[in-house]
This record gives structure tokens, sequence and C-alpha cells, in this order.
């Protein structure tokens, strides 16, 4: 009687067969008593459960091999042996006949005992998940599922661990966003944040729930659990919520209007309307996902997808429903995935809403790495002669190279009447094509100096600033200057930094640049002078036109 006292890892029922030919035979055999013809019931659900598992067999081969043990135990009780990787596992087909409807019960579970191997804790064999467990069971049940009307699921060890793996992942989810949630109501609206008369759904289901988690875990009723009394979905409806303006700005003509609704209002379905009407006459100020939340989230639609998801998961793992092996994996990637986009929302939360302890902290921590950085640099310059600088340096060099261009062109067109510079020559890090000055000569004819800048302030590592000149025709001159960075390393036999690559800066090209624009300037200066002389000769031949005609005259 073994078999009657196993522990099974799975059970589930069929209930009420489609076809009764199937469990059961029926044919007409002559009484020789009254000599006539009744029905005679062979019982066949032996066959029955012998072609479910052949065809078991047929679906796992070759991982499995099926042993039909025979009727165990009592009737109606059939059992087989399958075998996969050396462990053996029992499955049970138990008919019971009642008044309305037949059943089959099947059970699954991990044999404990195997003829000729004593095998106490076959389950032991089992490293991690059992997938060809998983396999089995719902092979089963999809070989008997269209011969009956019900299926129902009874015991499932394999969702219980499966959901536990999951419900601890979900468990921090879940205290992760509403912490956040918390965090961000207090910091716009309070700690009294949940009485505004906007969130009265919420306050109402706080002050409902709130009274029967304080009595079943009296360890807490002297904190804060309002957040805990509340599900996710009326929380998250609470932070989409619009906030509205404190007073009505309304005419006395419309203030007569609505004490005219509210006293005339009876019924119900009129008292609704009334207050619909009122609400409405209070102006939206703003949304505070729009304005709070939404910015704190990187992508706020895959938010709301996996929101959506963690939600249903959520509902499905807490009302202990079952769970395979692909549901469990996919509802882990995204509580993860949840969690990430949180844990990113609060990091970028706390980078403007500091406290001033941390943010005392944090910039004590930043002058303090400062002051290193600045001590080791001096320690290599002094003992390698080796300069190392930092983008903000690099930077500068290359600052000062187009200031000292720009100083030139300026200097150049001094005294050159109609030609005019513009521009700051604020170089940017960044690394696309910047403006930095323009030259404009009298006929509107333009020079653009542009730079580009690409800095990489590693050790030996090379920063290039390219210098680009378009002039009115769209006719470029291209120059790189470039600034290679220091390099050292300490050596323990000479106690002291030695210099693996000496920091050079190379503006060479400058000179091109500035005879770039020299030739512009030139140009322009021929120009004038051209114009000078046409001008000058139009004058002349105008007052030789004038000087005849007088004489002409006279």
């Amino acid at each position: 009687m073994w078999g009657m006292q196993m522990n099974y890892e799975i059970e589930f029922k069929m209930i009420e067969i489609r076809d009764l030919s199937k469990i059961q035979k029926i044919q007409l055999v002559k009484d020789d008593i009254f000599e006539t013809e009744v029905e005679q019931v062979e019982d066949i659900a032996d066959a029955y459960c012998q072609e479910i598992m052949a065809r078991i067999e047929t679906l796992l081969c070759p991982d499995c091999k099926v042993k039909y043990i025979g009727c165990t135990d009592r009737i109606g009780n059939f059992e087989f042996k399958v075998t996969h990787n050396d462990v053996e596992y029992t499955v049970i087909f138990q008919m019971d006949t009642y008044e309305w409807n037949r059943q089959f019960t099947i059970k699954i579970g991990y044999s404990q005992i195997r003829i000729g191997i004593p095998v106490p804790q076959m389950r032991e064999r089992v490293k991690g998940y059992d997938h060809f467990l998983e396999r089995l069971k719902i092979g089963i049940k999809n070989a008997l599922i269209r011969d009956w009307y019900k299926c129902v699921w009874i015991k499932d060890s394999q969702s219980l661990e499966l959901s536990k793996e999951v419900y601890s992942d979900i468990y921090m989810a879940e205290n992760e966003l509403r912490a956040f949630i918390s965090r961000i109501m207090i910091e716009h609206f309070g700690i009294e944040w949940h009485d505004r008369p906007e969130f009265y759904k919420l306050k109402a289901s706080i002050e409902e729930n709130g009274v029967i988690i304080k009595r079943n875990v009296p360890n807490f009723n002297n904190i804060d659990i309002n957040l805990y009394t509340v599900t996710l979905e009326k929380l998250m409806d609470t932070v989409k919520a619009d906030i509205y303006s404190d007073v009505m700005q309304d005419s006395p003509e419309m203030q007569k209007l609505i004490k005219e609704r509210i006293f005339s209002t009876t019924q119900l379905d009129r008292m609704q309307s009334t207050l619909e009407f009122l609400k409405n006459r209070y102006v939206k100020k703003y949304n505070i996902w729009e304005r709070f939340f939404k910015p704190l989230i990187a992508d706020p639609i895959k938010w709301e997808e996996l929101l959506s998801s963690f939600i249903a998961n959520r509902n499905h793992v807490a009302h202990n429903k079952l769970l395979d092996y692909a549901s469990k994996e996919t509802m882990l990637s995204d509580t993860r995935e949840l969690r990430k986009f949180i844990q990113e929302a609060v990091i970028k939360f706390d980078e403007v809403n500091c406290s001033e302890e941390v943010e005392e902290t944090l910039q004590a921590i930043e002058d303090q790495r400062e002051y290193e950085r600045e001590a080791r640099m001096e320690i290599i310059e002094s003992e390698s002669g080796v300069k190392i600088r930092d983008k903000g340096e690099i930077l500068k060099l290359f600052q000062d190279t187009v200031e000292e261009i720009y100083t030139d062109a300026v200097n150049k067109v001094y005294f050159d009447e109609g030609v005019e510079i513009a521009g700051d020559c604020n170089l940017q890090d960044v690394l696309e094509e910047q403006l930095l000055f323009t030259i404009t000569g009298k006929r509107n004819e333009k020079l653009e100096i542009y730079g580009i800048v690409d800095i990489d302030d590693s050790e030996g590592a090379t920063s290039v600033m390219e210098i680009r000149v378009y002039d009115t025709d769209e006719n470029m001159v291209n120059e790189n200057v470039a600034y290679i960075n220091g390099e050292a390393e300490y050596n323990p036999e000479q106690t002291s930094y030695m210099s693996v690559v000496m920091d050079l800066y190379d503006d060479n090209c400058t000179e091109i640049i500035k005879s770039t624009i020299e030739e512009f300037l030139r140009k322009q200066r021929e120009d004038e002078e051209i114009i000078y002389y046409e001008e000058r000769r139009s004058a002349e031949d105008d007052w030789k036109a004038e000087a005849a005609d007088a004489l002409e005259d006279n």
C-alpha cells in the first residue's frame, strides 16, 4: 500500500469524460436464464491509460521509458513507471465514479523504491529545476484535455517553488516602487500629501485598511504605513492625477448659477452631475505624472509596459496561481528590468534633490579627489618632466590658439575700413562643427572659421582640434592642431616617476590659417582699390562731360 501514502509532486483532476466508450466497452450478451439480450459493461480504463502513456513515451522519446505496472492498491488505480536519466517517476491514473460524473485523478511523483537499486531519496538525483517533470505533467495534461470537459489543478510543488523565487524579486520591486513614489510626493506635497482633496479615494482606502494592518502587526502600529495600505493600481492612479487650483475664478453670475444647482439638486444622478460641474469650475494646474515623474524615467513607454506586466505578474503570484519555468523566467526578467528603471529614476531624483548633508559630502569627496590628482600630477611633473593635462586644461590650450588666430585677424583688419569681424571665439568641448568667428568684406564676402574638438585626456592619448575655414564660394581650408598628453610610470628601482610619453602641443598649422585670413584681406584691399579707381574714373568722366556741356552753352 506504499503507493497510497506516497507524497506526490503533481496532482490534477480530469472531470466528466466526453466519450464514455474510451473507458467503457458496452456490448449486448445473451442471458442464459431468461434468454434475452442484456448490456454488459467492460471497464477498459487501463487500456485508455496505457494509450495515453504510450503517446507520452513517443512525445518525450528518446528521453524517457514508460512501463505499465498494473492496477495497484485498489480498483481503478493504474500505475506507471517513467525513467529519465536514472531518475524514476511514478504516474498514477486514479478512476473514481460518482452519481453525477466520472473523475480521473492524475498523480505524479518521484519513486521511493526501485527494483535492484535502493533509492530512498530519488528526488536528490535531480539537479536544479526538474524540466523533465514539467514536460511530463504538461504532456499528460495535453494528451487528456480533449477527452474531458474540465481540468482542475490541485497540487504542484514545482509551481510553488517557482512562485517563491519570483515573489522575492516582486517583493523587492514593489517596495522600491512604493518608496520611490513616497519620496517624490513628500518632496512636492509635504508629509501629509495624501490629505489633498484630489486624493480622496486614496485617503479613504488608507483609513479603511490601516486599522486592519496595525491590528495584524501591532509591532508596526506606530510607523507610517499609509503607502502599504493601498493597491499598486490605486497608487499609480493617484500619481497620474491632476492638481487643481484652490479657488474658483467665477463671475457673480456664475456663482449664482452654482448656488442654484446646489440647492435644486435632490436626486443621486443629478447630485453626481452637479459635483462634476463644480469640479470643472476649478482650473487644472498640472498633471503629477507629467510634471514630477516622467522626467525621471528613461523610457516612459517601456516603463508603462513593464509596470503593467509587473502589476499583472504580482497579482498572479500573490493569488497563488500556477507557474511554469518559462513564465517564471519572463516574470523575473520583466521585474528586474522594472527595478533597474526605478533605481535609475531614484539616482536621477537624488542628483537634483539631495540633502544639504549629502551635497556637502559629495563636494568634499570631489575636492579630495581633485587635491589628490593635483598632488600626483605635481610629483609626476617634478620627477619626470612630463605634463599630464585634464580635459579642461587641454581645452584651454585649444582655446588659446583660437584666440591667437582671432587676435591676429583683428589686428590685420584694424585699418581696413568696411571689413568687420564678428564672433565670441568661445570653443566648446563638443564633437561637432562650431562657428568661432566670421570676417565680412565690403561686398558681403565672408570668411567663416569653424572648430571641431575631440579631446581624450587619458595618459599618452592624442587630442585634436580641427580648424575649418570657408569662404563665400564654400572653398575650405582644413588644418589640425594636436596635443599629445604626457604619460609616466613609477619606477621602483629609481623610486620615482619616469617619462613614457612626453607631452607635445603642435599648433604649427596656425600659420596656414593666418595666411588664409591674410589672403582674404589682401583680396578685399585689392577689390577696394579697384572700386576706388572705378569711382574716380567715373567722377572724372562726369566732370569732363559737364565741362563740355558748359562750353557748348557759352
